[in-house]
């Protein structure tokens, strides 16, 4: 279902197509990923850093 469907006054069948809106909301979705993307990657990077380190330390710890 699209999400402009019920809120939009000028909705009409296969409109969001050619809808600016719809357009500018794609692209506000698209950067919001993005930014997610972004942050999830830096986290994973630092808790991978911090896995490595761990093992560094005590290489005969099982860490499970």
């Amino acid at each position: 279902m699209i999400p402009c469907r019920e809120g939009c006054a000028q909705y009409q069948e296969g409109c969001h197509k050619t809808c600016p809106r719809w357009k500018e909301m794609q692209e506000k979705l698209k950067l919001e990923k993005e930014k997610k993307k972004l942050y999830l990657d830096y986290h994973r990077k630092i808790c991978t850093a911090i896995i490595r380190q761990c093992y560094e330390v005590c290489p005969r710890r099982i860490y499970r």
